[in-house]
C-alpha cells in the first residue's frame, strides 16, 4: 500500500492518536439521552481518522479484505449485529438509542485497529511511534502526580453529575485517575504501558532509548501503585514476567517481582486491600453458605460536605472509595475508610449482583445473548459481559481474534535468537495477556481510552508479525 507515494498520512494520524487519546480528558460535547454517556472530542477525532481511512480503502478497492484477520473481525461484528437485532426486535431489553450506542462503540474502538494497520510499514515506523507513546505516558504520569500533590483538577465519569464535565478536586481518600475518567481505567492503561516500556528499556541497544525509557518507567510504575488496583498490578506482573521469560531475560524477572512485592507492602492502600481480599473471598464462598445473601451496595455514598450535596455514583470497576468533592477539606474532616468493608462490598457487587446478572442475561439466549448494553454499564468481568450481551457466538468470535495472534506468535516461543520484529511481537504478546488478565475484573474493552489504546497495540502487534514475514 502507498507504493507510489512517499508520504503516509496514517503515520502522523497514529502519532496524534497515541498522544491525544491518553491525554485529553473526557470533557463531554453533548450527552446521549437516557444515559450519562456523552459524545466527546475523541469520538470526533476517531471519526475523522475513520473517514480518511475509508476514502483510502475506496480509492484502492478495499485492500483491507486481503488481510486475513479482517475476516475474524467481520465475523465478530456479524455476531454482535445479530445480537443487536434480536435485542431490538424481540427482547427489547434496552431503549433503541442505548442498543445502537453500545453497538457503535464496539465498531468505533476496533476501527482503530484497521486505521493503524496502514501506518506501520517498516521498523522505522515502530521507533517513530514509540517516541509519541513515551511522551504521552510521561505526561499522563506527570498529571497524575499533579492531582496527588498539586491539586490538579479531575475530570470524572463516576456519576451523572461529574460526567457533565465538572472540574473537581481530589479528597485525601480518592485514588488518582490522571487524564482518565477513573482510577481503574488509568491502572489498566499503565499496566499495558509499563510492560512495553520495561521490555524496550531492557532489550534496546540504544543507550539513549534505555535511559529515557527507564526515566519514564520508574515514576509511571509509582502511578500504577497509587491507583491501588489489585487486578492491574498483578496483570502487569504476569504480563511482564511472561514477556521477560519469552525474551530470555530470566534474571530480570527477579527484580521486577521483587519491586511489585515491595510496592504491595509499601503502599498502605494497596496492602490493606490485598490483605482484605482473602478473608473477603472466604466469607463470600464459605461463611455465607447457610445465610441469606447480603444485598449489594451498588453505589458508595460520597462524603457529605457543608457546601456540596452527596451525589450518587455508578460503579464501573471495583467499588470506588468516596468520590472527589468540589470543595477542598482538611484531612481531619474525613473518617478513616475501612479497607475490609470496601473489599467485601466489591466482592458482593461482583458475586451477588453483576456476575449473576450477566449469567441470567446469557440464559435468555445461549447463542446470541440479550443484546449489547442490556446488563447495565458495569459487569466487572468482560468475558461474562460478552457472554451475557452477545452469547456464545459473540464470546467465541471475539476470542478467536486473540487465538489468531497466539497461533501466529507460537513459533517465536521456541526461537533461539530474535530479530527486531520478533522482539516487538513478543512485547505486544505480553501486552495482550496483560489486557486479558485485566478483563477478568474490569470492563476494559468498554473503557474508551483503554480500548482505543489496546486496539492500536494490536494493530502494531499484527504488523510486527506480518512485515517480518514479507521481508524474509
Amino acid at each position: 500500500m502507498f507504493k507510489n507515494i512517499k508520504f503516509n498520512i496514517f503515520r502522523p494520524i497514529l502519532g496524534i492518536l497515541l498522544v491525544f487519546i491518553p491525554l485529553y480528558p473526557k470533557f463531554p460535547l453533548f450527552s446521549v439521552s437516557d444515559t450519562y454517556v456523552a459524545i466527546r472530542l475523541d469520538d470526533i477525532v476517531v471519526a475523522i481518522a475513520a473517514i480518511i481511512w475509508l476514502i483510502y480503502q475506496i480509492k484502492n478497492k478495499f485492500p483491507i479484505f486481503k488481510v486475513k484477520i479482517t475476516r475474524l473481525v467481520l465475523i465478530y461484528f456479524l455476531a454482535i449485529i445479530v445480537s443487536f437485532i434480536n435485542a431490538y426486535l424481540i427482547y427489547q431489553t434496552e431503549l433503541t438509542n442505548i442498543l445502537i450506542l453500545h453497538l457503535f462503540r464496539r465498531f468505533e474502538y476496533i476501527s482503530l485497529f484497521f486505521i493503524c494497520l496502514e501506518a506501520i510499514k517498516s521498523i522505522k515506523d515502530f521507533r517513530f511511534l514509540y517516541i509519541f507513546f513515551l511522551v504521552s505516558t510521561a505526561l499522563v504520569s506527570f498529571y497524575g502526580y499533579g492531582q496527588k500533590y498539586l491539586q490538579f483538577p479531575v475530570i470524572s465519569t463516576m456519576n451523572s453529575e461529574f460526567s457533565k464535565g465538572q472540574l473537581i478536586q481530589m479528597n485525601i481518600w480518592t485514588r488518582i485517575s490522571s487524564t482518565f475518567a477513573g482510577h481503574y481505567d488509568l491502572a489498566a492503561f499503565m499496566s499495558l504501558a509499563l510492560v512495553i516500556i520495561l521490555a524496550v528499556a531492557i532489550t534496546s541497544k540504544n543507550i539513549f532509548t534505555k535511559i529515557f525509557s527507564f526515566l519514564v518507567w520508574i515514576p509511571s510504575y509509582q502511578i500504577l501503585t497509587l491507583t491501588a488496583s489489585r487486578i492491574s498490578i498483578f496483570a502487569f506482573l504476569g504480563g511482564a514476567c511472561v514477556t521477560l521469560f519469552l525474551l530470555k531475560k530470566y534474571w530480570w524477572i527477579i527484580p521486577v517481582a521483587g519491586l511489585v512485592t515491595f510496592s504491595i507492602f509499601n503502599s498502605d492502600d494497596l496492602n490493606q486491600r490485598i490483605i482484605a481480599t482473602i478473608p473477603a473471598l472466604k466469607n463470600q464462598f464459605f461463611s455465607t453458605q447457610n445465610q441469606p445473601n447480603p444485598q449489594p451496595t451498588l453505589a458508595p455514598t460520597a462524603i457529605p460536605t457543608a457546601t456540596s450535596s452527596t451525589p450518587s455514583t455508578v460503579t464501573s470497576g471495583e467499588v470506588k472509595k468516596p468520590t472527589p468533592t468540589v470543595v477542598r477539606h482538611q484531612a481531619e474532616e474525613y473518617p478513616i475508610v475501612d479497607a475490609d468493608v470496601g473489599v467485601a462490598r466489591s466482592g458482593e457487587i461482583r458475586f451477588n449482583a453483576e456476575w449473576p446478572r450477566a449469567i441470567n442475561a446469557w440464559k435468555k439466549n445461549l447463542l446470541i445473548g440479550s443484546g449489547l448494553g442490556s446488563i447495565t454499564l458495569a459487569t466487572d468481568n468482560d468475558y461474562l459481559r460478552c457472554l451475557g450481551e452477545s452469547g456464545l457466538l459473540g464470546l467465541i468470535t471475539f476470542g478467536s481474534i486473540f487465538i489468531f495472534f497466539i497461533i501466529k506468535s507460537f513459533p517465536l516461543f521456541f526461537k533461539k535468537s530474535f530479530n527486531n520484529y520478533d522482539l516487538i511481537s513478543i512485547i505486544f504478546f505480553g501486552c495482550m495477556l496483560t489486557m486479558l488478565a485485566n478483563a477478568t475484573f474490569i470492563d476494559v474493552f468498554e473503557a474508551s481510552k483503554v480500548a482505543y489504546f489496546f486496539w492500536i497495540i494490536m494493530a502494531l502487534y499484527h504488523q510486527s508479525l506480518n512485515i517480518k514475514n514479507k521481508e524474509q
